[in-house]
């Protein structure tokens, strides 16, 4: 004789069914839960009252809003404190946040040092620039062919060979000053122009012993004096 047990109900009190995960140990229901300790964790809206704590490191927050500490593009802007130096005035400065900016203007030339037989005075936005006493002028000697120069001004020669002094191309209101300087025995100056550049009409002009030949340029061609 046997005797069949009845089949257990899952409806009945006494009887729990459980799924995956889940533990059902005397009575009690519970469901594990794991987080490994190298998982990203993200909180949004963090409210924080003094200090907070994370991968060991304590930041001290005070009053601090996201305003501003970032842009629209997520770069951080804490403070700018930009520094005028001389000549230079700091204007419109926002030094906080992501509208941070500043306005750099020059206040007036920084320095003005006068050169021989020049003279330097100023007020505030005015400098004044005068000329004293004997004019100075750039002077060179040659021995041999030579190609005058935008710096030159007065120009010897001293050789007992020809010499053939060629200006440059002429600009209007230049002024230059040739002189044979060797004396006796000289082999000549020749003055030319650039190109079709003429002096008084004449591809060239020549000086003897001791001459000397100034000229001006107007008018495309070089003007004797």
């Amino acid at each position: 004789m046997s005797y069949l047990f009845p089949e257990g109900s899952t409806n009945e009190r006494g009887v729990v069914q459980v799924g995956a995960n889940i533990n059902a140990i005397d009575g009690v229901i519970s469901i594990p839960q794991s987080v490994a300790p190298t998982a990203n964790i993200t909180f949004n809206n963090i409210n924080v009252d003094g200090n907070l704590t994370i991968a060991g490191t304590t930041t001290s927050l005070g009053n601090i809003s996201a305003t501003n500490l970032f842009d629209n593009t997520k770069r951080v802007i804490t403070t700018v404190t930009p520094a005028a130096g001389s000549g230079i005035s700091i204007t419109g400065l926002t030094n906080t946040g992501p509208a941070a900016a500043f306005t750099v203007n020059n206040t007036g030339v920084l320095g003005l040092i006068a050169g021989t037989g020049i003279t330097v005075s100023a007020e505030t936005g005015t400098i004044t620039i005068s000329a004293t006493g004997t004019d100075i002028i750039k002077t060179i000697g040659v021995t041999s062919n030579y190609t005058v120069t935008a710096e030159d001004e007065y120009i010897g020669v001293d050789s007992t060979s020809l010499v053939t002094i060629t200006l440059p191309l002429g600009v209007v209101g230049r002024v230059y000053t040739i002189k044979e300087e060797h004396g006796s025995g000289t082999g000549k100056v020749n003055i030319q122009g650039t190109g079709n550049e003429k002096l008084d009409g004449s591809s060239f002009k020549q000086l003897s012993a001791n001459a000397a030949l100034t000229v001006v340029f107007r008018a495309n061609q070089w003007r004797v004096i």
